[in-house]
């Protein structure tokens, strides 16, 4: 009897293995980059583990915005054209779409994968896009332009373009309060830290970073900036703020202390922020060079010269490895993030890539 047990419980187990990685499968959301194409509805299917493209899909439409639903195994994406929330089953290969009232311009989905906000000319629609059933609706809105889920998906932020008025609405009782972040004009999209302390803002009048501790409920820090800030960045661990301005000046900020633990001057127009290889990494993309740089430490930025502008980046769950989609050129840009060198390029079969979608990444700014 015992024999038969165990000979059961092996063949249960190859059955597993044989499903998991069985061609078409790409339902492991820290493993599998999705890319789209600027003018065809194509997505290449890129193995980040592996370096190498396994297959190319065909959307209903060219995405303008796409996350994936690690939880549920959808894609989920609007083209910026008509009223409706598009949805590809990973697993199933199938696709359908949800009417919405108004044409969306953002989504953020949830992170048990069962909830998508899709923002809308003034209120944000919720959707179940698995029951294909629409929820709640948050009204009375002005432009509701960044949505954030925080970590724990308890509460969604939205933050209203014109003004940096943000909203927080719970999930479970439809509660909500209001903060104002930056000094009442422009503002960059939020960034939350991971550990759910901390909300950041550039302030796009005042070319500084505004702070709020959401633990005490007060302002934590405004920190000036020598132009226009991008949107700043926070570390997988919550340990370190990432800031840097339109002119190339980059700044990395204790986020319990408020204080500034390294400066960098990038020279160069800057065009993104992100971190990697265990949090030690900082990364700051700009018109014509990536610089990585180590978050803490007096050591220079190692500078990557760019022959094209990047376009979307990601930073692979296990903090490795930087796959960006660059200019109009058909291959995917790879830096080694433990080596501070670049890969091979990666070919994704498409014209010209253009966003990049992956699940459980260090991608989005937290």
């Amino acid at each position: 009897m015992r024999l038969k047990l165990l000979l059961c419980t092996a063949i249960t187990s190859l059955s597993c293995w044989v499903h998991a990685d069985e061609p078409g499968r790409y339902d492991d959301g820290a493993r599998w980059a999705f890319i789209t194409d600027k003018s065809t509805p194509k997505v290449a299917v890129i193995d980040t583990f592996q370096h190498q493209h396994v297959d190319t899909l065909k959307m209903q439409t060219i995405p303008t915005m796409m996350e994936v639903s690690d939880v549920q195994d959808m894609l989920i994406y609007i083209d910026g054209k008509t009223p409706q929330v598009y949805i590809y089953d990973l697993v199933e290969k199938t696709h359908w779409s949800m009417a919405v009232e108004s044409i969306p311009y953002s989504i953020a989905v949830a992170p048990d994968g069962a909830r998508v906000a899709v923002a809308l000319k003034d209120k944000i629609t919720m959707i179940a896009p698995l029951q294909k059933q629409q929820l709640e609706t948050i009204p009375n809105l002005a432009q509701p332009y960044s949505l954030n889920f925080d970590t724990g998906g308890y509460n969604l932020y939205i933050t209203e373009q014109d003004s940096g008025r943000t909203h927080i609405w719970r999930i479970h009782d439809a509660a909500l309060k209001t903060l104002q972040l930056g000094s009442g004009g422009p503002v960059s999209e939020v960034t939350l830290s991971p550990d759910a302390r901390l909300v950041l803002v550039g302030d796009l009048t005042k070319n500084s970073v505004s702070i709020w501790d959401l633990f005490m409920e007060q302002p934590f820090a405004n920190i000036s900036l020598q132009s226009k800030p991008w949107r700043p960045y926070v570390s997988s661990d919550s340990e370190h703020m990432i800031l840097a301005a339109d002119n190339g000046q980059g700044l990395v900020v204790n986020t319990w202390t408020g204080q500034t633990v390294k400066s960098v001057d990038f020279k160069d127009k800057t065009s993104e922020i992100r971190t990697g290889w265990l949090e030690s990494i900082g990364v700051v993309a700009t018109e014509t060079g990536l610089n990585v740089f180590n978050l803490t430490n007096n050591e220079p930025a190692i500078r990557f010269p760019l022959s094209a502008s990047l376009g979307d980046v990601v930073v692979v769950s296990d903090s490795k490895t930087l796959f960006a989609t660059q200019g109009d050129s058909s291959q995917l840009l790879v830096v080694d993030l433990r080596k501070e060198r670049l890969l091979p390029s990666l070919e994704t079969g498409l014209a010209a890539p253009n966003l990049i979608a992956m699940g459980l990444t260090n991608t989005i700014c937290h």
